[in-house]
């Protein structure tokens, strides 16, 4: 069944031109005047939900075999992919090198050294061949080869000690990736923490190793990683001023690069979604401005267009329904929540597990604020039964803190205690709730546990004088998630 999932994944996500190619690549197939596997091929395209007994039917009407459905369906596969690989060879920099690759290894075998020399020093400068250190070794193995083979032992030698240098790149862009990815983690544990405890950790563990290295930063991609580290290192500091300056650097050298923009539009796409992420706390004419630009993003490889466009369209909404809900332009907001309702519900795109949890969260977030609890209720139940933790961890936990809040204001209050027991059970033994949401907590279970004692006023009031000994108030402001529960806690004021 995997293998038939597979394929058919594979023929849902093919544009029209690669649909067309492959249609033509298959005409040497050609059996009795009907390709089978083309004929194959269209009857998976016409599916919705793949549902091998229908396309067994289909065959058997026009008197195609079906003892060997899963043999064709893995023969279908075999020459999709290769079809594919045709289609696509030239796209990217790596596949053009590649493919060289497979040129350089067939030549070899055939004792073609001097070819396989040429088109090893054609491939030295084919554009970005310097970003990928592991296929530039690739080539360097394939030369010294070569060169032994063609102009004896010392030349093999000589090209041999070059490898060195690659070797040397190689674990310098591991430590480097290593210390990228830290940075993230860090960033990503934003609130789990105390801020302080959290910046002399970065500190330890990113920025002082960082330094020391010493790195040579001599691929476009190093220069990214070491940009987007200190872009982490102020966003943990909270100084959004900063980790713009970085961020710009970052889109600076997509901008300058033109080929490696092209070939990795989806990294550029997630750097210019952070910067818009923080202009949406900024005045609507700079927001809507970088929004614009996003949106007019036109750099995109064919072979991720259809993602990019998926990326582009969902961050965009989501993006300017936060900013409506900033501030606090509700009727504007919920013209974009509608667009992104219909755009699930018309399977518009295929959206991943972790991106269909953020649209609901704003969803469920965008409903609390405006009372609407039945439906606030439906959409964080959407997370919680038809989702899991693994898939959108952050906002999977605020979706169960959203939705004691929910029952809370719906004063199911047996519900919720069952709830704050059940969401300490799951989570506090791996998962550190920020000083904000453990006081929420405990003000929420001893009112909902003393409802005819305890006076809500004063339990409130004292939360709040806390929480603002603790936070900053223009975080709490520019905040949904925390905006929902001061909304709670300010319903008395």
């Amino acid at each position: 069944m995997a293998t038939k999932n597979t394929i058919f994944n594979i023929v849902k996500s093919l544009s029209m031109n690669e649909k067309r190619y492959f249609k033509i690549y298959c005409k040497q197939h050609v059996v009795n005047g009907q390709n089978k596997y083309v004929l194959l091929f269209d009857l998976i395209d016409n599916q919705s939900i793949f549902d091998d007994e229908l396309i067994k039917k289909e065959l058997n009407k026009l008197n195609y075999s079906i003892n060997n459905f899963s043999s064709d369906i893995n023969y279908l596969s075999k020459i999709l992919l290769k079809c594919l690989n045709d289609f696509h060879s030239e796209k990217t920099s790596d596949l053009k090198i590649k493919q060289n690759l497979i040129t350089i290894e067939i030549l070899f075998y055939k004792g073609l050294y001097e070819e396989c020399l040429q088109l090893i020093s054609k491939t030295k400068r084919i554009k970005l061949a310097n970003e990928n250190k592991n296929l530039l070794s690739d080539l360097l193995n394939w030369e010294k080869k070569c060169v032994g083979y063609s102009r004896g032992l010392l030349g093999a030698i000589e090209v041999n000690n070059k490898l060195d240098v690659y070797f040397d790149d190689l674990k310098e862009k591991k430590e480097l990736t290593d210390l990228y990815y830290k940075s993230y983690y860090y960033k990503n544990i934003i609130g789990k923490i105390s801020q302080v405890e959290l910046v002399s950790e970065f500190n330890n563990a990113v920025i002082i190793p960082f330094e020391k290295q010493k790195f040579s930063l001599t691929t476009l991609q190093s220069n990214i990683f070491y940009n987007l580290i200190y872009a982490n290192f102020y966003k943990i500091k909270n100084d959004k001023e900063n980790e713009l300056v970085f961020l710009k650097k970052v889109t600076t050298i997509y901008e300058e690069n033109e080929e490696y923009k092209f070939e990795n539009p989806l990294d550029f796409i997630s750097i210019y979604i952070r910067i818009i992420d923080i202009c949406k706390k900024k005045e609507s004419e700079v927001f809507y401005s970088d929004l614009v630009r996003l949106k007019a993003f036109t750099s995109i490889t064919s072979l991720q267009s259809k993602v990019a466009e998926e990326r582009i369209f969902l961050h965009t909404n989501q993006l300017e329904l936060e900013h409506l809900l900033y501030i606090n332009k509700t009727k504007e907001a919920f013209v974009i929540l509608e667009v992104l309702k219909r755009a699930l519900l018309d399977k518009r795109y295929t959206l991943e597990p972790y991106y269909i949890i953020s649209t609901y969260y704003l969803f469920t977030a965008a409903y609390v604020l405006t009372n609407n609890f039945s439906l606030a209720l439906k959409y964080v139940n959407k997370i919680l039964n038809e989702h899991s933790f693994n898939q959108n961890p952050k906002e999977f936990i605020q979706a169960e803190f959203l939705n004691i809040i929910i029952h809370y204001e719906l004063k199911n209050y047996t519900l919720v205690q069952k709830f704050i027991a059940n969401l300490q059970k799951k989570y506090r033994p791996n998962f550190k709730f920020s000083y904000f949401e453990i006081e929420i907590l405990k003000a929420i279970t001893k009112i909902s546990k003393n409802k005819h004692i305890v006076n809500e006023k004063a339990v409130f009031t004292k939360l709040k004088n806390d929480i603002y000994k603790k936070y900053d108030a223009s975080q709490l402001v520019y905040n949904n998630y925390f905006k929902i529960y001061f909304k709670l806690i300010f319903k008395f004021f």
